[in-house]
């Protein structure tokens, strides 16, 4: 399996504060089937998390070593988490971003709260330099959550969508929970990740639970889909392939009252 989102780099954000915390993290994902991990630390504009290049390469360059040194079957890759922002394009003329795996896909964090004004511009311009968007976590997004059509505006504007493993266990509370599975059951859910920070409350060890539970409502293809496949494409540099939307209805006999 493959992780697109993930903040293992030690000392760099709210991930693991040391290197053998981030090990520790390693053998985590390791022992829940993991082969590679692309490590994406936050990227924010205007605050300390704006790690350059070079400081997440040389970390990534340290995990790898002495993971291999302690036979640790863990590839680390590089990326970034990059907070939604008008200055995403500046930062990309002047190569201070990092790209899924050096493909051509850029991992944008959905904001908890509301999108942005001028989201659609932003989104339209990262695609027209070659990018491929794809939206972290956006079951997390309160404005999404209560206005369910903006998920059909986003995927219209040719985004995809990364979902948490924990999302559908209720990790983050009811709301998320529902609007994960809603959004999974359209077919607007491209890739799962585990957007682990550490080894106590986030991480990988609760990835079979989630596995379980998505194939439950979407069924077995959709999941492979979702879970191995398509992070596959993402990490070779593929196009995405749109899981097929899938309504159980035995699971759904009523309408969330959050719509």
């Amino acid at each position: 399996m493959i992780d697109i989102h993930s903040h293992i780099l030690p000392g760099i954000d709210d991930g693991p504060e040391t290197m053998e915390k981030s090990v520790e993290l390693a053998i985590l994902y390791e022992l829940a089937g993991f082969k590679s991990v692309i490590a994406t630390p936050h990227w924010i504009s205007g605050t300390r998390w704006m790690p350059s290049p070079k400081i997440i390469f040389d970390k990534i360059d340290e995990l790898n070593q002495i993971l291999k040194k302690n036979n640790i079957n863990v590839a680390i890759h590089q990326g970034m988490e990059i907070a939604l922002d008008s200055e995403i394009i500046n930062q990309l003329n002047k190569n201070n971003l990092l790209t899924l795996a050096g493909q051509s896909y850029i991992l944008i964090e959905a904001p908890f709260q509301r999108m942005p004004l001028g989201w659609e511009s932003i989104f339209f311009n990262i695609i027209s330099k070659g990018h491929t968007v794809v939206l972290a976590h956006p079951e997390r997004c309160s404005h999404l959550s209560t206005n369910p059509e903006l998920a059909d505006q986003i995927i219209e504007a040719g985004i995809y969508m990364q979902a948490n493993y924990d999302s559908f266990l209720g990790y983050f509370g009811k709301t998320v929970k529902e609007t994960a599975f809603h959004l999974a059951e359209k077919g607007y859910i491209h890739c799962l990740a585990t957007d682990s920070h550490d080894v106590v409350r986030r991480h990988p060890k609760n990835v079979r639970y989630a596995l379980d539970a998505v194939e439950n409502r979407i069924g077995r293809e959709n999941t492979e889909l979702i879970s191995r496949k398509n992070p596959q494409r993402v990490l070779t540099g593929l196009p995405l392939k749109k899981p097929v939307a899938f309504i159980n209805k035995k699971q759904r006999k009523k309408k969330w009252l959050w719509f």
